[in-house]
């Protein structure tokens, strides 16, 4: 009989759970393996309906499933969906450094990949998990990815909450890597216990001051009287909950921002007349409403890729191919309208074309056209008049050269 109390005990902690709603299994292939994650769904959640959701970094086991447990409560009665995956850098086993970013790597794509999963698994049950209102929490050695992950992706994550963190300084010091713009206003809550392990209360609290210091307004930080070194799940749940009530009008709002950039991508790969216009003013929306619904981030990634596009017209230019660059800048002015770098297009398009290299160079060609077509004296002559008027440009030299050559 005594064999039997265990499993009695976990049988009975199963049904307890299952009481508030099902842990929906997810492998999530990173690396060329498989992780668990859970999508808990409280089972007051209909369909149609669209949910919150706190995406939960296991602590040092990590392990989805024993992370998901401490929350389901406080989700069934918050009306919110929690989200977890198997991770690494959280172990105080092998304890995770800021050089081993291959580790990360792999632990951010895990959480990434997942939520694309879980949002899928969700609308299976006819449940969308909004994206406007999802916030990353890690305790203890969690804390490593979720700051780590939180900060660099403020378009998945609306806030962070850190619960007795360990932390290092270098997870604020961003690369070109980093695709999307930090949020300095988002939305953080990092807190410690009165008792709390020594590592734990100074990492807490340098964490508080450096994102302080590189700029971020929105930092909450309290110590729990009498707490040790705990999860504390339920400091998170409220101010969780509290977010969720005083952003519901700025939620609203980027989820109409969401819809329209869904319809306004597609014209951008397809290059139609006035789009970018579009996508300012939706951006400006985005900023007054003071949410990121993804216009900024597609506002960047659009910015990123004309100046793809102006290099390519500058190393013509320096490769003396004028014509071609003049062209090119010419299309990045049409493309880009009425953005900036598209203005800076038509301006040094316009200097460039005033020059006396493109000048020269204009002339050359017509040069090597009369060439071509054995009609030596007018070539001769023009090629002496650009020697005469543009000698220190390329096209002057080269035209000095064929001269010579008879």
């Amino acid at each position: 009989m005594r064999s039997l109390a265990p499993l009695l005990f976990l049988c009975a902690a199963a049904l307890a759970q299952e009481e508030y709603g099902p842990t929906h299994r997810i492998k999530v292939a990173v690396g060329g393996k498989n992780r668990k994650a859970g999508l808990f769904i409280p089972n007051v959640i209909k369909k149609g309906q669209t949910v919150p959701m706190l995406v939960v970094v296991p602590d040092h086991r990590g392990k989805a499933f024993l992370e998901i447990g401490q929350w389901q409560q406080m989700a069934h009665d918050n009306r919110f969906a929690v989200f977890s995956v198997d991770c690494t850098t959280s172990s105080n086993k092998t304890p995770w450094h800021h050089s081993e970013q291959l580790d990360m790597q792999r632990d951010m794509e895990a959480v990434v990949e997942g939520l694309k999963a879980a949002r899928e698994k969700a609308a299976e049950q006819g449940i969308e998990l909004d994206g406007s209102a999802t916030v990353i929490s890690g305790f203890s050695g969690g804390g490593f990815l979720t700051m780590w992950l939180g900060l660099r992706r403020p378009d998945l994550f609306m806030g962070i909450c850190g619960r007795s963190i360990v932390y290092f300084k270098e997870t604020v010091k961003f690369s070109k890597a980093d695709s999307v713009k930090p949020n300095l206003a988002m939305p953080i809550l990092l807190y410690r216990g009165e008792l709390d392990l020594a590592r734990p209360k100074k990492d807490t609290d340098a964490a508080r001051k450096t994102l302080k210091a590189v700029g971020y307004t929105n930092v909450a930080y309290r110590v729990i009287p009498k707490m040790i070194h705990e999860s504390k799940p339920d400091v998170c749940v409220k101010w969780f909950v509290d977010l969720l009530k005083k952003t519901a009008k700025g939620r609203k709002e980027a989820r109409k921002i969401a819809a329209e950039l869904d319809k306004l991508r597609p014209l951008i790969k397809a290059g139609k007349s006035g789009v970018f216009g579009k996508l300012v003013k939706i951006v400006e929306r985005e900023q007054k409403a003071g949410v990121n619904a993804g216009a900024q981030t597609l506002l960047d990634e659009t910015l990123a890729s004309a100046k793809k596009h102006w290099d390519m017209a500058a190393n013509l230019e320096a490769d003396n191919e004028l014509a071609e660059a003049a062209t090119m800048f010419r299309q990045i002015e049409k493309k880009y309208k009425p953005l900036g770098i598209a203005k800076e297009a038509r301006a040094h398009r316009a200097k460039l074309i005033k020059s006396d290299a493109y000048k020269a160079a204009e002339m050359l060609v017509k040069a090597r056209s009369y060439l071509d077509k054995d009609k030596k004296e007018k070539a001769f002559d023009l090629l002496q008049r650009i020697v005469d008027k543009y000698p220190d440009t390329i096209a002057g030299e080269t035209a000095q050269r064929l001269l010579d050559a008879g």
